[in-house]
C-alpha cells in the first residue's frame, strides 16, 4: 500500500511539473509575441506621424510584423560556442604582437596562464562577487541579439548564480551565439564592452577573432593617432577587414571617482588632494561592424599604385547577417547605456552601426562639455573676488610658484588640444560618410542593389532620419569649438592682465632696489672719503714711526711733512671727485704721457744713429773694389745694365754724403726712388776710383 501511494504521489508530481513547464513555455511565447508587437508599433509610431487610416500604397509597405520581418535581415548568424579550455589554449598559442602584449601583459607576463590547469574555470576568471584585484567588478557590458524582425533582445547570463563575479557573467554572455537550444535565432549581435580587465580582453579576442581583426583593434587602442574612420577597405588583403568597418575614437575625459586609466592610456601623473587639479586622461572607443554573409560581387580596385591591396575587392550585402562591436575604454563610468534597448528596431547592420556611432558622438560631446566646465571653474574667480582685496591681489600679481601662469597656460593649451580632437572627429565623419553613402549609391560601402524596392525605400527613409540627427550633432560639435575658442580668448585676457600687474609690481620693486642702491652708494662714498682722509696721515705716521728715525721728537718737522703730503693729496682727490676736475687731470695726464713717449722715442733714435755710424762703410767699399777688378774691361753701357740687374734691393742700406765722399750708410724706410739714386751715386763713385788708378 505504501509503495502504491508513493507511486501515485510521484506520478502526480510529474504531472504537475509537466503542466508547469507547459505553462511556462506558453507564458514565454506569449511574452515574446507581446514584445514583438510592441516593438513594431513603437517603431512604426516613431518613424511616421499619426495619420488617418488609408489604403496601403504601392511601394511603401506597412508596419505589420510580417512586413517588418520582410524589411529586416533574414539570414541568421552562424552558430558558435566557446569554452574556457579553448580560451586557455588561445591565450597560450597565439603569437601576440606588441600591442596585444601591452594589453594582456598582466596575465601573460606573470605566468598565471601557463601554470593554469586545464578545465578549471576558476583559474581564468575571478569567482567571488565584489571588488577583485583585476578591477573586473567595474567592467560593464551589454549584449543584444537582433531577431529577424529587427528588434533587439538582451542576452542574459544563464547558468550562474548571483554570487559569481562580474567577469564570469560577461563570459557567459559572449561565449555562445545561436545555440541549438535557442528558438529565436539572431541575425545580428550587438556587443558593448566597457572598462574590461585583461582576461576579458583575451576572451573577447578569442570569441571574435574569426569575425574581426582583433589585433588591429588592439593596436588602435594603443596607438595615439587621433580619431579615424577606416570604412573604405574593400580591397584589403585580410578578408576580415574587407567585410568590417571601423570608427576609432580618441579624445580626452576627466577621470571618475574610484576609476583608474588603463596602463596604455596617457593620464595626469599628479594625483593629490588639490581641489584645483583636474585629472584628465586619454580615452578610447572602437565601433566596428562586420557583415558575416557571403560577398555578393567583386569590384576592381581603381588605384593603380595601391600597395598591400588586392586587385579586386569583395562587396557585401547590407542585409546579410552582422556583428557589431563597441569596445569602450572610458575611466569615468559615464557612458550612455540607453543607446540600444528593446524599443529600437534595426533594418540591418549598417543602421545599428550608425545608431551606435551617434551614441558615441553624444557621449564625446558630454565629455568635452565636462572638461570645458571644469576649466571654466578653474580660471573663474569666486564671488569673494568683489569683496576681498587680498584675493584680488593674488589674482593680479604672480606668486613665487608661478601658480596662475601655469594654470592659464595649461587651460589655454588644453582647450586648443580639445578643439583639435573635435575637428578630427567632424572631419573624419564628413569625409567618409558622404551623400552617396546616405543614398545607398556608394560603390564599396553598403551599396543598395535594388533602390526601388520597398525594403530599400524604407531603409533610405530611416537613413535620412539618421542623417538629420548626425547633422545636428555636427552643429553641436562646431558650437562647442566656438565656445572653447571664446574661453581661450578669456584666458588670454586674464594672462595678459596678470603679466601687466606682475610687470608693474616688478618695476616698482626695481625702482625701490635702485633707490636702495643709490643710498648704499652714498654710504660707500662717505666711507671712502673717511678712508682717504686718514690714508696720507697714516703714511706720514708710519714713516716717522720707523725705528731708524731720530729719537728726539721734532713735531714741527712732522707737521710740515704732514701738511706737505696731505694738502696736495686732498686737493687732488677733491678735484678728481668732480667731472670738471676729472676731465682736467685726464687731459693733463694724457699730454704728459705723450711727451714722455716722444722723449723716449727721440733718445732711442739718437742711440740707434750713433751705433750705425761705424767704419763698416769703408770695409764695404774695399770689398766692392776687389770684386770689380775682373769686370773693368767691360763696356760702360753693359756694365751699367748689369749693375742695375744685379744690384740688391735692400731697404736697409742707403747713400750718405760725409766729408765730401760717398759711402753707404744704413737707413730705415727707403723708397724705390732713393734706391735708384743710390745706384747712380755708386756708379759715379766707382768710375772716379777707376780713373784714379789708371
Amino acid at each position: 500500500m505504501e509503495s502504491t501511494e508513493k507511486q501515485k504521489s510521484t506520478s502526480k508530481m510529474d504531472h504537475v511539473l509537466q503542466s508547469l513547464e507547459v505553462q511556462k513555455q506558453a507564458y514565454f511565447d506569449t511574452m515574446q509575441k507581446v514584445h514583438d508587437l510592441l516593438s513594431n508599433n513603437l517603431a512604426s509610431n516613431s518613424e511616421s506621424p499619426i495619420r488617418r487610416p488609408q489604403g496601403q500604397r504601392a511601394g511603401t509597405g506597412s508596419n505589420t510584423p510580417k512586413d517588418q520581418t520582410a524589411r529586416a535581415v533574414a539570414e541568421p548568424l552562424p552558430p558558435a560556442s566557446y569554452d574556457q579550455e579553448g580560451l586557455h589554449q588561445h591565450l597560450i598559442s597565439t603569437a601576440w604582437d606588441e600591442y596585444g602584449w601591452e594589453i594582456l601583459k598582466d596575465i601573460l607576463g606573470n605566468g598565471a596562464i601557463n601554470n593554469a590547469s586545464h578545465g578549471r574555470e576558476h583559474t581564468l576568471f575571478p569567482t567571488q562577487n565584489g571588488p577583485v584585484e583585476d578591477r573586473s567588478h567595474l567592467s560593464g557590458h551589454q549584449v543584444w541579439d537582433i531577431g529577424s524582425d529587427g528588434a533587439p533582445l538582451a542576452v542574459e547570463a544563464f547558468g550562474i548564480d548571483n554570487e559569481s563575479s562580474k567577469a564570469m557573467a560577461i563570459w557567459h554572455c559572449i561565449k555562445d551565439i545561436n545555440p541549438p537550444s535557442k528558438d529565436r535565432k539572431a541575425v545580428g549581435r550587438i556587443t558593448i564592452m566597457r572598462e574590461l580587465s585583461p582576461i576579458l580582453y583575451g576572451a573577447l579576442h578569442y570569441t571574435l577573432s574569426n569575425t574581426f581583426d582583433m589585433d588591429e583593434i588592439f593596436k588602435q587602442l594603443i596607438v595615439a593617432d587621433g580619431s579615424t574612420a577606416d570604412v573604405h577597405r574593400a580591397f584589403d588583403l585580410d578578408a576580415r577587414r574587407q567585410s568590417s568597418k571601423i570608427f576609432i575614437f580618441q579624445y580626452f575625459t576627466i577621470i571618475g571617482e574610484d576609476c583608474k586609466p588603463m596602463p596604455w592610456q596617457l593620464s595626469s601623473g599628479e594625483i593629490d588632494n588639490n581641489p584645483k587639479h583636474i585629472r584628465i586622461t586619454r580615452c578610447n572607443s572602437v565601433v566596428a561592424l562586420a557583415l558575416t554573409g557571403k560577398p555578393i560581387r567583386k569590384v576592381r580596385n581603381p588605384s593603380r599604385r595601391a600597395q598591400n591591396q588586392n586587385e579586386y575587392g569583395n562587396i557585401y550585402d547590407p542585409w546579410s547577417s552582422w556583428h557589431l562591436l563597441n569596445l569602450q575604454c572610458y575611466p569615468d563610468l559615464k557612458s550612455s547605456t540607453d543607446v540600444h534597448d528593446t524599443q529600437k528596431h534595426y533594418v540591418n547592420g549598417p543602421e545599428a552601426f550608425l545608431v551606435t556611432l551617434l551614441g558615441e558622438f553624444r557621449d564625446a560631446q558630454r565629455r568635452f562639455e565636462d572638461i570645458n566646465r571644469a576649466i571654466t571653474k578653474l580660471i573663474t574667480p569666486s564671488s569673494s573676488f568683489m569683496f576681498d582685496g587680498n584675493y584680488r591681489d593674488d589674482l593680479l600679481f604672480e606668486d613665487e610658484k608661478f601658480t596662475y601662469v601655469r594654470r592659464y597656460f595649461w587651460a589655454y593649451q588644453t582647450l586648443g588640444i580639445m578643439n583639435e580632437s573635435i575637428r578630427t572627429i567632424v572631419d573624419e565623419f564628413e569625409h567618409n560618410f558622404t551623400d552617396e553613402l546616405w543614398e545607398g549609391k556608394d560603390k564599396t560601402l553598403w551599396p543598395i542593389a535594388d533602390s526601388d524596392s520597398p525594403r530599400s525605400m524604407y531603409y533610405k527613409k530611416r537613413m535620412a532620419t539618421l542623417r538629420q540627427k548626425f547633422e545636428t550633432q555636427m552643429k553641436a560639435f562646431r558650437k562647442l569649438i566656438n565656445g572653447n575658442e571664446e574661453r581661450r580668448t578669456e584666458i588670454r585676457g586674464l594672462r595678459e592682465e596678470l603679466y601687466v600687474g606682475t610687470s608693474v609690481k616688478e618695476s616698482r620693486k626695481s625702482v625701490e632696489a635702485t633707490e636702495t642702491t643709490v643710498q648704499q652708494g652714498h654710504n660707500i662714498k662717505l666711507l671712502t672719503l673717511v678712508s682717504i682722509f686718514f690714508l696720507p696721515s697714516q703714511f706720514v705716521t708710519s714713516v716717522f714711526g720707523m725705528t731708524n728715525m731720530p729719537q728726539t721728537p721734532s713735531y714741527w718737522t712732522f707737521g710740515v711733512v704732514l701738511a706737505a703730503v696731505c694738502v696736495p693729496f686732498f686737493i687732488l682727490i677733491g678735484s678728481l671727485n668732480t667731472n670738471r676736475g676729472m676731465t682736467f687731470w685726464r687731459n693733463r695726464f694724457r699730454k704728459a704721457f705723450v711727451r714722455i713717449m716722444k722723449l723716449f722715442s727721440f733718445l732711442g733714435r739718437c742711440f740707434k744713429k750713433k751705433d750705425k755710424s761705424t767704419p763698416e762703410g769703408e770695409e764695404d767699399e774695399e770689398k766692392d773694389e776687389s770684386s770689380r777688378q775682373p769686370s773693368q774691361r767691360e763696356p760702360q753701357p753693359n756694365s751699367r745694365r748689369s749693375m742695375f740687374a744685379r744690384s740688391p734691393r735692400s731697404q736697409d742700406s742707403g747713400l750718405s754724403m760725409e766729408d765730401g765722399q760717398l759711402e753707404y750708410s744704413p737707413r730705415v724706410g727707403r723708397t724705390p726712388t732713393s734706391k735708384l739714386a743710390e745706384l747712380l751715386k755708386g756708379k759715379r763713385r766707382r768710375a772716379s776710383t777707376t780713373s784714379t788708378e789708371v
